[in-house]
């Protein structure tokens, strides 16, 4: 069983391991370097990466928890080995288009063939995704003549690829077994920083990309808010400074602009120049050529607000402040029902009498159709655009008090936080602490409290994430949950 469970062949009275068996078939299979994995996969991390994610920690986990054991049986292949602890089913969800959707799941089949086209094609395959970048990958050059391979293998030889696997397969399973943030950082915590430090060229070479693409595009600054790799940053930049030399006249509308490498592509409600990382350069450039016609939505929004917060007793039209940017044309839209619905509703009726005549310490943000209706924890009113002027009036009148409340303790709270952040960078030496936008100032102020006594967790350099799950990013970022346990 065990000898069968880590990837141990039996033929006759031998026994050794299946990857060590199938070493032969490398004349015949073409393997692919990282680079050529990464790429090929690339549609594929764009639908199920975990940061795609946020607003669903249950599919987050499971994405994340599929990704570590795909990747290990990737390296292992890279390896010229066949992982057999891997299932040979992954479950992944499929990133939606709509925002308050978690997605479809899908069963991602991993082969346990030693070829690794065909292992990355099953798993585009399954999602639906091009296949072309594998398909136009040259073969492997057939060899004249097989030659025949002797099976006989030392007990040392044995041992070593034995136990060589085992602590892959340890790896695999460490973050089932760590259930406390001491235990999980104690197993992960040199990954951590070996990935980081693995990675200090190639910053330094990303910093000196981002300041030569500045100073020629005459931006105000670039930002990089997709969740994405550096090595994909990287390829960003790249892809920008090469539409710069082509292009050098379109791109004259990007001077004196933030322009963020982000989740979409469109004019953000900041003003700022959204690309999203997953479009090819072509979309880029008919973005950029109008840009001045978006631009023109964003002149609209100040007046729609005004009116919308007239006719609302003045109060506040705000920005949800835990939430994706919005792009500007499909705000102004929102803005633009939720003012009618309210007009039409006082063609027939008045406001409740129990509203105060000034609504101005109030805080409401308008959403698209498929947002929800609710006092965030911010103590902002959430309505969706779509939302009739009566069922949206009936909401703002039962929650006055409770909108209020969470409203003053989160002006509170964020003084807490900040202080707590201070305090926690320089008590457990960090490089970095940062957060997910889903965690709350309240949730981070009990994470921090929590973490300002535990001077013991070795977290010396470590570039620390607050969010719902464990993980060590690539680029060596450590992921602990905001209601970690000891």
């Amino acid at each position: 069983m065990w000898n069968s469970f880590f990837g141990m062949y039996r033929c006759g009275q031998h026994v050794f391991p299946r990857s060590v068996y199938r070493g032969s078939l490398s004349g015949s299979i073409r393997f692919l370097s990282n680079a050529e994995i990464a790429t090929a996969l690339r549609p594929f991390y764009f639908v199920v990466h975990p940061d795609l994610f946020g607003r669903f920690p249950d599919q987050r986990a499971v994405n994340e928890e599929s990704l570590k054991l795909l990747s290990a049986h990737l390296e292992a292949l890279n390896k010229r080995r066949v992982l057999q602890s891997t299932p040979t089913i992954l479950p992944f969800y499929l990133r939606s288009s709509q925002a308050n959707n978690p997605g479809k799941m899908v069963r991602v089949p991993v082969e346990r063939s030693a070829d690794p086209k065909k292992v990355l094609k099953k798993i585009l395959q399954s999602c639906d995704l091009s296949t072309e970048y594998l398909d136009k990958m040259p073969q492997a050059p057939e060899r004249p003549e097989r030659r025949r391979v002797n099976y006989t293998f030392t007990q040392q030889q044995q041992d070593d690829v034995f136990e060589d696997e085992f602590v892959i397969f340890q790896n695999i399973n460490k973050a089932k077994d760590d259930k406390t943030l001491n235990g999980w950082i104690k197993n992960n915590i040199d990954m951590a920083l070996q990935r980081k430090n693995n990675l200090l060229g190639l910053r330094e070479e990303i910093k000196k990309l981002e300041e030569k693409v500045i100073e020629r595009l005459n931006l105000k600054d670039l930002r990089y808010e997709c969740g994405w790799n550096v090595e994909h940053y990287r390829a960003c930049l790249r892809s920008l400074e090469s539409l710069a030399n082509l292009h050098p006249k379109d791109l004259s509308h990007l001077e004196n602009r933030i322009l963020v490498f982000a989740a979409f592509t469109g004019i953000s409600l900041d003003g700022h120049v959204m690309l999203f990382t997953g479009d090819v350069q072509h979309n880029w450039m008919d973005f950029i050529r109008n840009i001045p016609k978006h631009d023109a939505y964003l002149k609209k929004i100040p007046a729609y607000e005004y009116a919308l917060s007239q006719i609302l007793r003045k109060i506040k039209i705000g920005r949800r402040k835990f939430m994706p940017k919005t792009q500007a044309g499909f705000y102004t839209n929102h803005l633009r029902k939720v003012t009618t619905t309210l007009l039409d509703y006082l063609g027939r009726q008045q406001y409740p009498t129990s509203w105060p005549e000034d609504l101005s310490e109030y805080e409401i943000v308008i959403e698209s159709e498929a947002g929800p209706l609710m006092v965030s924890p911010t103590g902002q009113f959430i309505a969706p655009s779509t939302c009739p002027g009566w069922i949206l009036v009936d909401f703002i009148t039962n929650n006055l008090t409770e909108a209020r409340d969470r409203s003053t303790l989160y002006k509170s709270n964020k003084h807490v936080e900040v202080d707590l952040h201070e305090k926690c960078v320089t008590s457990l030496r960090l490089a970095s602490l940062t957060k997910d936008d889903s965690v709350t100032p309240d949730k981070m102020i009990k994470c921090l409290e929590r973490l300002l006594p535990e001077s013991q967790l070795n977290f010396t350099g470590c570039d620390v994430f607050i969010t719902h799950y464990y993980s060590v990013l690539s680029d060596g970022t450590v992921c602990i949950p905001w209601d970690w346990k000891l």
